[in-house]
């Protein structure tokens, strides 16, 4: 009876062992899936900005430029809504105050009527340029999460070996 007790006992400690396993793997897979959420996010707002300063210096005063710009914003702020829940609540914070601002700007554009006044282009130029820097620091935060997160697994597989360049 003895020796029952104990090999059932062995086969619940086996079973703790191997679930908590699982779950320490699944664990790891989440984080690294929610980490590839937010690089993408990044991502995805600069490329809804564009290259507006490119856009700006190569316009010679074309207003259709800082219309399209706009259009830019509107589609950021868009984006914003969607993906800022990804992104821990201080770097939200940053986020969702530059980008506050320029859809007040635009807001405040298209209610007034103004034109392809210089000051909106200099806004423009000035929020995205940190929004730009913000969103680059986060990208290296989280390419350095993504590396750090990585199964030592990848790394043994690859054909170069261990730590070689």
């Amino acid at each position: 009876m003895e020796l029952l007790f104990a090999a059932l006992s062995g086969v619940i400690v086996g079973a703790l062992v191997t679930a908590s396993a699982m779950l320490l793997l699944l664990q790891r897979r989440s984080d690294r899936d929610l980490i590839e959420r937010r690089l993408r996010a990044c991502f995805d707002y600069r490329e809804c900005l564009g290259d507006i300063e490119g856009a700006f210096s190569g316009s010679n005063g074309d207003a259709r430029v800082v219309e399209q710009a706009w259009h830019n914003v509107a589609a950021l702020a868009r984006e914003f809504r969607r993906t800022s829940w990804l992104f821990r609540p201080e770097l939200r914070l940053r986020l969702a105050a530059v980008v506050e601002e320029l859809e007040r700007g635009r807001l405040a554009r298209s209610s007034n009527g103004v034109g392809s006044g210089g000051r909106a282009a200099q806004l423009l130029c000035e929020k995205c340029r940190e929004l730009d820097q913000i969103l680059t620091r986060e990208v290296e935060v989280e390419a350095r999460r993504h590396v750090r997160w990585r199964l030592p697994t990848e790394d043994a597989a690859s054909p170069k070996g261990k730590g070689e360049p």
